[in-house]
């Protein structure tokens, strides 16, 4: 029996209303984040980006999460022993922003029980 060949899956395109382009600048300018807002409305990042930019608003910067201090704080924790996991949430970040910026800091990240190098 010949193999059946298999199409790419093609995201759909999801196109918003001028209510929900309006409603997504609201709540841009209210503080929710580009990707909170991807998430909401079902659309790519880059989307979201575009009516924001044809809107005319100014995106936020990205602000630092951690400050030189609680980097070195959390470097230490870390050091120690405590897992990333643990460490990002007593900092209140996600483990990825974490690991950046221990790496940027020139520390050296443990490799995931279980998972090889």
């Amino acid at each position: 029996m010949p193999e059946e060949k298999r199409r790419l899956s093609n995201p759909v395109q999801r196109r918003l209303s001028r209510a929900e382009i309006e409603a997504l600048i609201v709540r841009y300018r209210e503080g929710a984040s580009i990707d909170g807002l991807a998430r909401l409305y079902e659309v790519h990042r880059t989307t979201v980006i575009h009516h924001l930019n044809q809107a005319g608003i100014a995106r936020r910067r990205v602000v630092r999460k951690l400050t030189d201090e609680s980097v070195a704080r959390a470097a230490a924790r870390y050091e120690e022993g405590a897992s990333l996991a643990v460490v990002a949430s007593q900092f209140g970040v996600h483990q990825r922003t974490l690991a950046s910026e221990l790496r940027r800091a020139g520390a050296l990240i443990r490799p995931r029980r279980g998972w090889h190098r």
